[in-house]
């Protein structure tokens, strides 16, 4: 067995914190008998009181913090050679510091030691908990808090210094090292959440716990101590790399022509992925309990490489190994017989005689006085290692767990269902690569030829970070620059380029793209074999419903796709994509997809049940398979089978409701794809129900967009489709297309351009009256928005008749206490306030928020939030301060939306009007620098935003002048 190398791990502390944090670390690691006697624990300490009151004496920077780890590092550690570095919040940020001014001083040489850096809950893009209140003290100074402030320059510089020069490092030098850096989060952790904790850092994760019990793990189970103890395994097994060389099969180790010996061969550079060289390390440790370990995943996910690994490690500890490839199987399990010493007498009786070959084998590997290590490569039909009168997971058959201590098995295979393996067997997802470990992969294999580290990182993102696809893009780039050949898409010459070329047929429609051009390049024959031998495997199991299903699914965005609302049975029934479908077959469907990789299933985190099954497509996959030969000639029926499941998802689901906004946020990247494919595509939809469809869905998409604030987005989303309606068989003036005209009406009133909402809706009102009558409720919410832009426009007293007319058309049409009745009401009211009939105002104000009320509205419905504003300033006008600022605050409080919103910031306005109208002008001009920072941000040079800077510039020469 190989004695690990000693190491020295060494614990840092946050803010406010001391050493003793590490105390049930510390009790662990000295109770944990696989790290005694090679582990040693230290605890570097800094001052870190939360006030100092000797005016002697100051609380040390962060920088003077680092130069103390640095001088502990080199003084009380001299002579360790292993180091692995543990951080708990601003501990993070000390030990970034301190390799960054290492960096920068030239002395990456002297980082060698250490091995590994794992940080818990950093606040790496800053903690906003209390923010305010921090701030506020006027008389704290504390030089480390400032540091936790979001975005502190300081602690940006730092980690785009460690990004580049350890992260990112490819060699030992005086201005970059590699070091294997983590940033770990706690799902609970509200003082530094998970995604501030994770940064920017490409590995690490989320783990159970808050901001304190994620570095006090309760056992050995826990998943912070699991982590840090894997890095310290790593760390002590790491061992030099020897040379590798092709293996020499000798006569002893074949039976006939058909070898049991490991491609080492095949091995070429270093195998990538963190939690794929993790997988590595504990396997071939034995750090399961199972003997029998699973590696599963979609096809050129690099499941044979991880395996290939395992096979040279053990091989190099001393285990002998043998690699089962499925092709003759039964001649090669007879070569391993044959090398495990069974005569010629015994190997014919059990092949050809009354005994059985399997249970020989297994009798001479449980035998087998040495460590051996079984692989069986490529296991797509489990069956195959199964026996003949039953399934693999009775454990009768090739593959069976080892009956002695020292015996391993690992199989690769694409499926990944531990019910078809068995309990005695682990099943372990191999995952993608992420883009660090993509990018390293395609700059190594070019050797440098195709671009910077951060081309290579956007190319391996394009690319999913699918090794198979990675290895075709490297051999091209490689290529076309050394040989100076000509490819047909000759721009492609690079990963800039590559990158380009996969981005223009990943967002083709379907069916639009001529075949050959970039199938080279992507490897398209070899992907599409991948999904098709699992695809063709589940027809014979009784799923044929899973190619269709899976390309629908391809027809649809990227993003998370919320099946459970989604796949509805009766409309994929009434598809001449599903004949003879049974919505009882949906769950065998997916657990099929599943189980062979072609998907993957998450768990998201939100309240909604339905909402949290989500699944996703690779993105090579989806790209390929929007070509596939079934999809191209059946557009129609894809396209139109997408735009019918979307419309049921939504089905009476107003986007104006916030208790709706949940099904919407999900929903709409869907919409979107799917209405320009339809619409905005470059073929013409012949379908006219299946246009007509997509509108609707556009017309419901750009109504949650624009309630959500989200303007941009909806603009984009909106204006082509009105502009090339001719293209889709659609007149401007259809209902249709007035429609969506209405919405880009709104988009315009929203973003404060006033004047091309009245012009737009003006027009929308003179063609809906016409084609449905002037007190239509359409046409009634068309002359209602265009009264509003001109309310917006201050032309009060033109607004107010019109608003007038409408509210009593209103009540008439919908009813008196209709949600579009009172948003008129609304409007009205905000009239009266502008022509000062406060009083008439408030009554107005309240009436609208007593029916609420009483119809149950949520108090999160925005137009609620803005009726409430208008409460305020009405009460603010009537010089009734404190009502109007409970008013207006209890509004913000009940918003919860992020302050920077449309809505938020509307509310914000109003909060810094009524303190400045108090007299409140410190906390007015406190609120008014953050709201005008974020106006600047997200609506620079608005209406909204020169009104608050004008504010702003006033109440400067009002205090410059007090001064």
């Amino acid at each position: 067995m190989v004695v690990p190398i000693p190491v020295h791990l060494v614990f840092v502390h946050g803010l406010f914190s001391s050493a003793k944090v590490w105390s049930a670390f510390r009790q662990l690691i000295t109770t944990d008998d696989e790290l005694s006697g090679w582990v040693h624990v230290r605890c570097f300490a800094y001052d870190s009181p939360f006030v100092r009151l000797r005016p002697d004496r100051r609380v040390a920077e962060t920088d003077d913090i680092a130069d103390h780890l640095s001088t502990y590092l080199a003084t009380e550690l001299a002579d360790a050679e292993s180091i692995v570095l543990v951080t708990h919040s601003q501990g993070g940020l000390v030990v970034q510091r301190f390799l960054s001014r290492k960096l920068a001083t030239g002395k990456g040489r002297d980082l060698m030691r250490i091995k590994h850096f794992t940080m818990f809950s950093c606040p790496n893009t800053g903690s906003g908990f209390f923010l305010t209140v921090r701030k506020a003290l006027a008389l704290w100074r504390h030089s480390q808090e400032r540091q936790l402030r979001p975005f502190d320059r300081a602690v940006t510089e730092a980690q785009r210094s460690v990004l580049t020069g350890v992260v990112h490092a490819r060699r030992h030098g005086d201005q970059e090292c590699p070091i294997t850096v983590q940033a770990y989060g706690g799902s609970m952790d509200n003082i530094v959440p998970a995604v501030v904790a994770r940064g920017v850092f490409p590995e690490g994760g989320v783990i159970p716990g808050d901001h304190f019990s994620i570095v006090q793990p309760v056992d050995h189970r826990a998943a912070s101590y699991l982590t840090v103890r894997a890095a310290l395994l790593s760390v002590g097994h790491a061992q030099p790399e020897p040379r590798r060389a092709a293996a020499t099969v000798t006569p002893s180790q074949q039976h006939g022509d058909y070898t049991v010996s490991p491609p080492f061969a095949k091995l070429e550079g270093k195998l990538k992925g963190k939690e794929q060289n993790r997988l590595v390390a504990r396997v071939t440790s034995s750090a399961w309990p199972q003997k029998v370990h699973v590696l599963a995943g979609l096809g050129g996910m690099g499941k044979s490489r991880v395996a290939l690994e395992m096979a040279h490690r053990a091989h190099r500890a001393g285990r002998r190994v043998w690699w089962i490839s499925l092709s003759q199987l039964s001649a090669r399990m007879r070569a391993v017989a044959s090398q495990l010493g069974a005569s010629e007498a015994q190997i014919e009786r059990a092949w050809h005689g009354p005994g059985s070959a399997a249970d020989l084998l297994w009798k001479l590997l449980d035998k087998s006085g040495k460590p051996w290590l079984l692989v069986f490569d490529n296991a797509d039909d489990p069956q195959q290692i199964g026996p003949v009168d039953g399934p693999v997971s009775d454990g009768t058959g090739w593959l069976r767990e080892p009956a002695c201590d020292h015996g391993l098995v690992v199989v690769t295979s694409r499926v990944r269902s531990q019910e078809t393996w068995g309990p005695w067997s682990l099943v372990h997802r191999i995952s993608a690569l992420g883009d660090e470990d993509g990018a390293s992969l395609l700059l190594e294999r070019t050797q440098g030829l195709g671009g910077t580290n951060e081309q290579a990182r956007q190319l391996s993102a394009a690319l999913g970070g699918l090794p198979l696809a990675l290895h075709t893009a490297a051999v091209t780039v490689k290529t076309v620059n050394q040989k100076k050949v000509s490819l047909d898409d000759g721009d492609v010459t690079d990963f800039e380029s590559y990158c380009k070329a996969v981005q223009r047929r990943f967002a083709s429609v379907p069916g639009t793209r001529p075949r050959g051009d970039l199938d080279e390049l992507l490897g398209r024959e070899i992907v599409e074999e991948v999904y098709g031998i699992a695809l063709r495997q589940l027809a014979r199991q009784g799923l044929p419903q899973a190619s269709p299903l899976l390309k629908v699914f391809a027809c649809l965005n990227m993003a998370p796709i919320p099946y459970r609302c989604l796949a509805d049975g009766e409309v994929l029934t009434q598809s001449p994509l599903f004949p003879g479908f049974s919505p009882t077959e949906l769950a065998a469907v997916f657990k099929g997809l599943e189980d062979f990789d072609l998907v993957e299933a998450v768990r998201e985190s939100v309240a909604d049940p339905v909402l949290s099954h989500v699944l996703t497509l690779h993105p090579v996959v989806h790209g390929v398979l929007r070509e596939d030969e079934d999809v191209q000639r059946r557009r129609t029926d894809y396209l139109g089978l997408a735009v019918r499941l979307l419309l049921k998802a939504t089905e009476g689901k107003n986007p104006d409701h916030t208790s709706n906004w949940p099904l919407w946020a999900a929903i709409t990247p869907h919409a979107r794809e799917v209405a320009r494919m339809c619409l905005a595509g470059p073929v013409r939809m012949e379908d006219r129900s299946t246009v007509a469809g997509a509108l609707e869905l556009t017309r419901l998409t750009t109504r949650f967009l624009i309630t959500k604030g989200l303007l941009a987005p909806a603009h984009d989303l909106v204006v082509p489709i009105v502009a090339d309606c001719a293209s889709f068989g659609f007149h401007e003036d259809d209902r249709e297309l007035l429609a969506l005209r209405h919405e880009k009406g709104r988009i315009a009133l929203e973003r404060e351009d006033h004047a091309a909402a009245e012009e737009e809706l003006l027009k929308v009102v003179r063609a809906r009256t016409r084609v449905l009558g002037g007190n239509h409720p359409d046409t009634l919410a068309s002359r209602h928005k265009h009264a509003r832009a001109l309310l917006e426009q201050e032309r009060w007293e033109e607004a107010e008749p019109l608003l007038w007319s409408i509210a009593e058309a209103e009540n008439t049409v919908r009813g008196p206490e209709h949600y579009d009745t009172l948003v008129v009401r609304h409007s009205w009211t905000r009239v009266m306030l502008m022509l000062g009939r406060t009083s008439e105002a408030e009554e107005g104000a309240r009436s609208i928020l007593g029916i609420s009320r009483r119809r149950n509205w949520p108090p999160t419905t925005p137009e609620t939030l803005f009726v409430r504003s208008t409460l305020a300033l009405s009460l603010l006008e009537q010089e009734r301060y404190e009502e109007a600022e409970t008013e207006v605050r209890g509004a913000l409080l009940d918003a919860a939306q992020p302050p920077d919103s449309e809505l938020m910031m509307y509310l914000r306005g109003t909060l810094t009007t009524v303190l400045f109208g108090r007299g409140h002008a410190p906390e007015a001009v406190q609120e008014l620098r953050y709201l005008l920072e974020d106006l600047r941000r997200v609506k620079p040079g608005s209406p909204m935003t020169k009104k608050f800077e004008k504010i702003w510039a006033n109440a400067l020469r009002q205090m410059h002048g007090q001064l």
